[in-house]
């Protein structure tokens, strides 16, 4: 029976470990994805992870891939983004790629997460690439998320394949890399740290380890109107916009989620930074609604 025949608006990604591999992920198979959109515009949470009902929302999109043991993808959220979110205070709004303004509008949030993973951009944005064809739906969502995210004056925080499109909607490029693919789980290097940007207020270092899991990197040579931090071989690794629409938009090119569990302070302090905004902004949108009720109370009396 389809777990969608009695659809009440909620539905939930189910913890699995795909076989051969070894991590956890959040799965939602893409035909009863299709089915819970076709009947309507559900609410989608995590089965088993809770949050306080006073954390603030954040949208994270959900990546969509194809398993090779699967007909159709999946939609999906890694392990160690939800546990690095909750267990900073946040509570998970996934996002899948249908009527994403109508899920927006939904969730109402209070901050975005845009997590990596492998998708086409569009070709203007590549350095030294060929012309080939490009599939930009995932791509899309990621424009619409950002744009959402500009239009209310959001914090944001992208890590990998997301800091990437954020640093080109700033005038960045992306080429590709090679020798920077090594453990997702283990340190593989240092980032510098620029003095008095935002990554050093966060972490009070001039320094930080990260792991290391790509092959393509903003382009040294077109950062556009971002503050750049590298590693000891000059890939850019983290960015900053100059001009951004709230004091927290922030750029990783590594995974700083999976050290989050694991203690380490510089991911600790990235992550509930980033949370802490999205609280300052539920607590500013809450004030707003408050002074709009009372002036329309007095107009009234």
């Amino acid at each position: 029976m389809s777990r969608f025949q009695n659809f009440t608006g909620k539905i939930y990604l189910r913890p699995i470990v795909y076989p051969g591999d070894d991590k956890i992920t959040y799965c939602l198979p893409q035909e009863e994805a299709d089915k819970a959109f076709a009947a309507g515009l559900p609410e989608i949470e995590l089965e088993g992870v809770a949050a306080k009902s006073s954390a603030p929302k954040i949208a994270v999109i959900l990546t969509r891939d194809q398993h090779p043991d699967r007909q159709l993808p999946d939609y999906s959220l890694p392990l160690a983004t939800a546990e690095a979110v909750t267990l900073s205070g946040g509570k998970i709004c996934p996002v899948g790629y249908d009527k994403v303004a109508g899920q927006l509008a939904a969730i109402h949030p209070d901050g975005v997460f845009l997590p990596g993973g492998v998708f086409d951009v569009p070709l203007d944005w590549e350095e030294n690439e060929p012309e080939h064809p490009v599939d930009l739906r995932r791509f899309n969502v990621y424009r619409e998320v950002i744009d959402y995210a500009k239009e209310h004056k959001l914090p944001l925080l992208a890590v990998c394949g997301g800091m990437q499109v954020l640093a080109c909607c700033f005038g960045a490029k992306i080429g590709r890399i090679e020798g920077h693919r090594t453990n997702i789980k283990d340190f593989a290097h240092k980032m510098e740290i620029k003095q008095n940007s935002l990554l050093q207020k966060i972490t009070g270092a001039s320094e930080m380890e990260v792991n290391s899991w790509h092959t393509w990197a903003v382009s040294k040579d077109n950062i556009g109107n971002n503050l750049a931090h590298t590693s000891p071989d000059g890939i850019v690794e983290a960015i900053e916009p100059v001009n951004p629409w709230h004091p927290f938009v922030l750029g990783i090119q590594s995974h700083p989620e999976y050290f989050v569990k694991k203690g380490y302070a510089a991911a600790d302090k990235i992550f509930k930074s980033f949370i802490k905004a999205a609280e300052e902004k539920a607590l500013s949108k809450q004030k707003s609604a408050f002074s709009m009720l009372t002036e329309k109370g007095i107009s009234r009396g």
